[in-house]
């Protein structure tokens, strides 16, 4: 048996959500869709789907609101690949409409991914957690790095150092949620994943998986510019 096998990995549908407009990278996003930029030559989505494939997922759907054809040629590509890879295009439709019009290429459980987030996750790791705590989701989740440098002050106000952008004690979700069938059958429609997440926490079904490795998201130009700085080919080789 695989590790893959061993954990479920094999068994679990790829749900990556890529429908947002990327107002923040235009012009760039004006011209293609935020997942499809390329990144050391390769497709940011792209990027995404080598990575979980090497980790045991075979199963991809693509859950689209914007740039529809263009995803349809991606998909294309990565199907002459081997890959088995689904569009879905769901127009102008909130998150949860678009999970919900996901499921049925969905067999089992599902992991919900952010089409414009990559991280270097142990998915079995991932696996372990979500069974140990016996979640119906599990959420990624990062240290939280201040957003500019501050300025530590004593009480008598003495300026003691400053520091630059550093971790915070909170964790942020970056996506890569575990979910099971009985999650998603909480969607509501006209919703959106965080609405379907709160309502897991409240219900103390929702679990985190700490990951303390490399993650990149490419929200701005500038976020862009530095993974283009910090990513090679091989995720796991990534710069610091």
């Amino acid at each position: 048996m695989t590790a893959a096998s061993e954990t479920g990995i094999d068994s679990l549908t790829a749900v990556i959500l890529c429908g947002g407009e990327a107002r923040r990278l235009r012009p760039l996003s004006a011209f293609v869709p935020k997942p499809l930029v390329p990144l050391a030559g390769r497709p940011i989505l792209g990027r995404l789907l080598d990575d979980l494939a090497r980790q045991g997922i075979t199963r991809f759907v693509i859950a689209v609101g914007n740039g529809a054809a263009a995803f349809a040629s991606f998909s294309s590509r990565e199907r002459r690949r081997g890959r088995q890879v689904v569009v879905v295009d769901s127009g102008a439709a909130a998150m949860s409409d678009r999970l919900i019009a996901a499921r049925r290429h969905c067999p089992g459980r599902v992991l919900v991914c952010y089409g414009d987030t990559l991280a270097d996750v142990d998915l079995r790791a991932l696996a372990r957690r979500h069974r140990a705590r016996a979640a119906l989701a599990t959420i990624t989740v990062v240290p939280m790095r201040a957003a500019g440098g501050i300025a530590e002050v004593a009480a008598d106000g003495r300026v003691c150092r400053f520091r630059e952008k550093p971790l915070l004690p909170h964790w942020m979700n970056v996506g890569f949620v575990l979910c099971e069938p009985a999650a998603l059958d909480r969607l509501r429609s006209g919703t959106d994943l965080d609405a379907l997440l709160q309502a897991l926490a409240r219900a103390g079904r929702l679990a985190a998986h700490r990951h303390r490795g490399h993650h990149l998201t490419f929200n701005t130009a500038d976020e862009l510019i530095e993974a283009r700085a910090r990513f090679r080919p091989g995720m796991r080789e990534w710069r610091r």
